[in-house]
C-alpha cells in the first residue's frame, strides 16, 4: 500500500524538476535578451588543473548560456603557474603577461592560496586532491614498499650504501633523489614539509618556523639537498619525470623526483612516460587540495563574483567527480581508474599545511644546505674582546654569533673550541672537538658566556696549536677547518715565525685544513692574512657595530 509520505515525496520529486525546467526555460529566455550584454568569467588555474577545468567549464554552458544577472556567462580558463599567481594577487595589479584578469583562482594548493590571503573573498573550497609520492621505476617502487620506507628514511638513503643494504635495496647504491627547484616544482617543498613533519615527530603538523630551524631538521634537508647536488642539474619536475622515465633502472643517476600523484599519473594514462610508479612513504603525507578561490580585485563586479560561485558550485557536484578523476585528480567522492601500476594508495592522515613562510625557508635550505664540517674555533679571550659593539662587547657579540652557527650547525659535524688563558703555552681548549651531540652543541653555545678575560695575546701559538692538532687528526669524511675570531695585535713575531713554518710543514693536499679568519674591528694582519691564503681560506674584516654582520658570517663558515 502506498502511504501518504510516499505520495507526498514523489510529489515533491516531480515538483523540483518541473521547477528546475522552469528555470533552465526562463534562462533560455533570458538569454535571448541578455539585457546586459556577454560576460567572460576568466579563471586562473594551475597547469595541472586547467585541462579539467577546461572539460567543465564547456559542460557548465553545453546546455546553453548562464544567465547571473542578466548577464549571458560564458567562462575561459588560462593555465597560470599558482606561485606566479599568488606574487601578482599580493599586489594592486594583475599581471597581464599571466593572461587575463581572473574572477576565480584556482591554485595547486592552499599554501599558495595563503600567500595572496587579502586577494581572496571569502573561504576557499577545495576542488580535488592529489598526494605528493616518488615517482620511481617499478622495481624499485615494490622494493621501498617492501622495506617499509619512511619520510624520515629518505636523507640516509640518499647518501648511505649502508642504509640501501639494510633496506635490502643495494643494488641501487645510493637512493638519487632528485629536487628540482624553480617554476613548478611544488612538490619538492612539500616533500621536503614532509620530511621535516616526520625528522622533528610533529605528526600531522603543520610544520612551524621553529620546527624547520631544529638542527634535526636543518641536517634532514641539507642531506636530502647535498645528495641531490650531486646528481647534475635538473629542470621542472616534470623535465625530470620525463628524464627519470627515459633511464628507469640502477645505471641511472635519477632514481626518484617528488611529484603530485595526478601529473604521474597523466604521463602514465598519455604514454609519455613508461616503467614508473608512485610511491607513497609511510607517514603523514602531503597532499595538494586545489582551492577555489573567488578574487577580491577592483576588475571583479558583483556579476563575475556570482559567476565565480556559481561555476565552483557546479564543478563541485558529485556528478562532475568522473572529470576530474578522467584527468588523474582525488574527489570526495572518487579516486582514478588505475595508470599502470600506479598504486593510488589510501591517504589515512594529511599533513597540514605550513606557512608559506616555512615553505620559503625549506627552499632556501634546499638551495644553500648545511654542509657537516669538522671546525676547530680559536676565540680571541683577550681584554681587547670587552670593546663596546652593538648593545653588547665583542665578546658578547661573538659569543652570540657562535650561538647562532651551532643553532644551525648539523648534527652530522665535529666542533671544537680553543681560547686564551693563563697557562704556560697561553691558551686552553675550552671545549673537546667531537660530534655535535646536543650536549656538545649546549657546551660551545655557552662557554663564552662567563668566561675570564685575559692579558695576554697569544693569537699565533693558538693558531699553531690548533692548525697542528687539525692537521693530525684529520677526518677525511667532511671539510676540515680553523675558525680564527680575532681583535688583538699579537707582537709576537717567533710565534709568527712558528705559525708560518707549521703550514708549511704540514699543509697537504692529503689532509686539507682551511683557516679561515675573522677579524674584529677595522685593522689588518698580514700574518693571518698569509696563513688563510696558504691554506686556501679566508680572512674577513668585520664591522662589530653591526653583530648581525658577524653572525652571518660564522653561520657561513661553520655550514
Amino acid at each position: 500500500m502506498v502511504t501518504l509520505g510516499v505520495v507526498l515525496s514523489l510529489l515533491a520529486v516531480l515538483g523540483w524538476f518541473r521547477l528546475r525546467d522552469n528555470i533552465d526555460n526562463q534562462a533560455t529566455a533570458a538569454a535571448e535578451t541578455c539585457v546586459e550584454g556577454d560576460t567572460v568569467l576568466h579563471i586562473a588555474a594551475d597547469p595541472l588543473i586547467a585541462p579539467a577545468l577546461t572539460e567543465l567549464a564547456e559542460q557548465w554552458t553545453d546546455g546553453g548560456v548562464r544567465v547571473i544577472r542578466d548577464h549571458c556567462v560564458t567562462a575561459e580558463i588560462t593555465a597560470v603557474d599558482s606561485l606566479a599567481a599568488a606574487d601578482t594577487l599580493g599586489t594592486d595589479a594583475w599581471d597581464p603577461t599571466l593572461g587575463p584578469e581572473p574572477a576565480l583562482w584556482v591554485p595547486l594548493d592552499t599554501r599558495m592560496s595563503a600567500r595572496a590571503a587579502d586577494a581572496i573573498d571569502g573561504t576557499t573550497r577545495s576542488l580535488a586532491t592529489s598526494p605528493v609520492v616518488l615517482a620511481v621505476p617499478t622495481d624499485l617502487g615494490r622494493a621501498l614498499t617492501t622495506a617499509t620506507v619512511r619520510w624520515q628514511d629518505l636523507p640516509r638513503l640518499q647518501n648511505d650504501p649502508a642504509a640501501m643494504r639494510e633496506s635490502g635495496l643495494d643494488i641501487w647504491g645510493t637512493l638519487g633523489l632528485a629536487l628540482p627547484t624553480g617554476t613548478q616544482t611544488h612538490a619538492t617543498t612539500l616533500a621536503l614539509e614532509a620530511v621535516t613533519a616526520a625528522t622533528t615527530g610533529i605528526g600531522a603538523g603543520p610544520v612551524t618556523l621553529e620546527q624547520a630551524a631544529t638542527p634535526a631538521a636543518i641536517t634532514a634537508v641539507s642531506t636530502l639537498a647535498l645528495g641531490a647536488d650531486t646528481l647534475g642539474a635538473v629542470g621542472t619536475t616534470a623535465d625530470t619525470l620525463a628524464a627519470l622515465g627515459t633511464h628507469p633502472d640502477t645505471a641511472a643517476p635519477i632514481h626518484a623526483v617528488p611529484v603530485i600523484e595526478q601529473q604521474l599519473h597523466r604521463a602514465l594514462t598519455d604514454g609519455q612516460v613508461r616503467g614508473l610508479t608512485g610511491h607513497l612513504p609511510i607517514g603523514v603525507a602531503p597532499v595538494v587540495d586545489f582551492p577555489t578561490a573567488v578574487v577580491d580585485a577592483p576588475w571583479v563586479d558583483e556579476t563575475l563574483a556570482r559567476a565565480a560561485a556559481e561555476f565552483t558550485d557546479y564543478a563541485r557536484r558529485p556528478e562532475q567527480a568522473g572529470i576530474l578523476t578522467a584527468h588523474g585528480f582525488r574527489t570526495a567522492d572518487a579516486v582514478p581508474e588505475p595508470a599502470g601500476e600506479l598504486p593510488l594508495p589510501r591517504v589515512d592522515t594529511v599533513l597540514a599545511p605550513a606557512d608559506p613562510t616555512v615553505d620559503d625557508v625549506l627552499v632556501a635550505l634546499r638551495l644553500a644546505p648545511v654542509s657537516p664540517r669538522k671546525v676547530t674555533m680559536v676565540v680571541d679571550t683577550s681584554t681587547s674582546m670587552g670593546t663596546p659593539a652593538g648593545d653588547g662587547t665583542r665578546l658578547t657579540a661573538t659569543a652570540g654569533a657562535v650561538r647562532e652557527a651551532m643553532r644551525r650547525a648539523s648534527i652530522n659535524s665535529v666542533m671544537g673550541m680553543y681560547v686564551f688563558a693563563d697557562t704556560p703555552e697561553g691558551h686552553r681548549v675550552a671545549v673537546i672537538r667531537d660530534g655535535l651531540t646536543a650536549a656538545k652543541r649546549a657546551a660551545m653555545s655557552s662557554i663564552l658566556d662567563d668566561i675570564d678575560l685575559v692579558d695576554r695575546e697569544p693569537v699565533y701559538a693558538t693558531l699553531t696549536a690548533a692548525y697542528r692538532d687539525a692537521v693530525d687528526n684529520y677526518d677525511p669524511g667532511r671539510p676540515n677547518s680553523v675558525l680564527v675570531v680575532v681583535d688583538s695585535d699579537d707582537p709576537d713575531e717567533a710565534a709568527a715565525r712558528d705559525l708560518r713554518a707549521a703550514i708549511d710543514e704540514l699543509s697537504s693536499p692529503d689532509t686539507p685544513v682551511r683557516i679561515d679568519v675573522v677579524v674584529l674591528g677595522d685593522r689588518a694582519d698580514l700574518v693571518l692574512e698569509q696563513a688563510a691564503e696558504a691554506t686556501d681560506g679566508s680572512l674577513t674584516v668585520v664591522d662589530t657595530t653591526d653583530p648581525a654582520d658577524l653572525t652571518d658570517l660564522l653561520r657561513k663558515l661553520t655550514s
